[in-house]
């Protein structure tokens, strides 16, 4: 049962396919995992566990009478992040507005997995309406970082960031607004892709994001491994894929913009974007560290948009169609009396702050990101990429969304920007936690992307099953 654990989900559906193991055997592996861990890390919040053993079983007599038809994902169990919607489940996406509410139909991404072969285990914990870095909600309540009890899975998509990490799925569905599949992956160790906008169906989300910044919520997979966002982007993807064997990363550029003056990266986590452009320049890249780009400027620019378009939204969505009063609820917060998770409200509340002064500094501009995205694509090149932190630190302790340093400023920008980009491990802390790094591509180049996330991967040893106990 260890061994199943520790395969990604592509191995895993090799081995269904050659017969080698059960597609019972597989859920049910998982299932005990999930039942072993989740006590303590709050990962999974609506198993559907007796519905996902009756599928493997249909599916382990398909495999007996051949598997010459058999889709991508046959047989392989996964898990859904509790803002995308499966058909007939509790969809609560965090907030105590829909604690009851059962989903009509499938997200577009769902039904995918579905029409794949794969079998889903639950629904996974998420933020209040993914309005945060930090996974709380007030129906599920805190999830915990399998690495260390007292740190931070991230979020939005901390639940299945926690449950891969653990061993208890080899593939998850999330959604990333400004960094809610990345910093998650990065915090717990896995991998996770934040697609070019369009690529994966976004619908069934809740909430919607608004037309201002509907763009910038993308649906992605979440994994073990490297080619296992692959072979979840060959099934989810509206366009062909390309094999990422077929792509040549010799030659082409890769280039480490100077780091953000705040939040600085800690020592470790510079030390692991160093490691991981030295594995792309071993691939034959040109890798060029601390070149001055237009970054600060794009986390202006998407913070005023943010302010500007999603803000408003939000504390209606917060407020069940009643703008929340952001600053009155953080002081309701303090006194005890909170009824939306302090970590939603910090955030909000310093994008509140935030945007008037973004403002006076004439931000959002008049094609402010088109002139930006120009100006790095640019210094990109044909095939290039970005190399960049996800977070200034390993995982900090529970509540560092409600500090100067919960902002996802090194992620947002290329939700706002259309980039694709990748989340990848790159070793241990010294205190044992992940360090990941993302890495960026240009627009529709998912697969450049992905390709150097894999050199990455194997030159630095990837994914490590988290030391959580049984």
């Amino acid at each position: 049962m260890a061994d199943l654990l520790t395969l990604g989900a592509a191995q895993l559906v090799r081995e269904i396919r050659l017969g080698a193991v059960t597609p019972l055997e597989v859920v049910d592996a998982h299932i005990a995992r999930i039942e072993s861990v989740n006590s303590s890390i709050n990962a999974m919040v609506t198993p559907l566990f007796e519905e996902a053993r009756k599928q493997a079983q249909n599916a382990g007599k398909r495999v007996r009478k051949g598997n010459d038809d058999l889709p991508p994902l046959f047989g392989l169990p996964v898990t859904v992040k509790d803002s995308l919607a499966v058909q007939g489940v509790r969809f609560t996406g965090g907030s105590a507005l829909y604690r009851d509410h059962i989903a009509g139909s499938d997200a577009g991404a769902v039904q995918r997995l579905k029409s794949a072969g794969a079998i889903i285990l639950g629904k996974t914990n998420c933020t209040e309406m993914s309005a945060s870095v930090e996974t709380e909600n007030p129906v599920f309540g805190l999830t915990r970082n399998p690495w260390n009890l007292e740190c931070s899975a991230g979020g939005s998509s901390g639940g299945e960031g926690a449950l891969i990490a653990a061993g208890g799925s080899p593939l998850g569905l999330a959604a990333d607004i400004a960094g809610s599949i990345r910093i998650p992956s990065a915090l717990c160790g896995v991998v996770g892709l934040k697609p070019t906008p369009g690529r994966i169906p976004n619908d069934g989300h809740l909430p919607v994001a608004p037309a201002g910044v509907a763009t910038w919520n993308t649906v992605g997979p979440m994994a073990r491994r490297v080619e296992d966002l692959v072979l979840a982007l060959s099934v989810l993807s509206k366009t062909p894929v390309t094999p990422c064997a077929a792509l040549a990363l010799r030659g082409r550029r890769a280039i480490v913009p100077r780091f953000l003056p705040v939040p600085s990266p800690s020592r470790e986590i510079a030390a692991g974007v160093r490691k991981a452009a030295a594995a792309l320049a071993d691939a034959g890249m040109g890798v060029e560290e601390g070149r001055k780009l237009p970054m600060v400027r794009a986390v202006a620019e998407a913070a005023g948009l943010l302010y500007r378009e999603w803000l408003p939204a939000i504390r209606s969505d917060l407020g069940g169609g009643r703008p929340v009063p952001v600053l009155r609820s953080l002081f309701s917060s303090w006194l005890g009396k909170a009824k939306i998770a302090p970590s939603v409200l910090a955030g909000l509340s310093a994008l509140t702050v935030m945007g008037p002064v973004l403002g006076l500094l004439r931000h959002p501009r008049p094609s402010g990101l088109d002139q930006l995205r120009l100006e790095i694509l640019e210094a990109m090149g044909p095939g290039g990429l970005l190399l960049w932190p996800v977070l200034a630190a390993v995982a900090p302790h529970h509540g560092f969304a409600r500090t100067p340093t919960g902002m996802p400023f090194y992620t947002g920008i290329f939700n706002a920007l259309g980039f694709p980009a990748v989340s990848v491990p790159v070793g241990l802390s010294e205190s044992g936690l992940p360090v990941g790094v993302q890495i960026i591509g240009r627009p529709g180049e998912d697969e450049t992307a992905l390709a150097a996330a894999a050199m990455i991967e194997k030159a630095s040893g990837g994914w490590r099953p988290a030391p959580l106990p049984s």
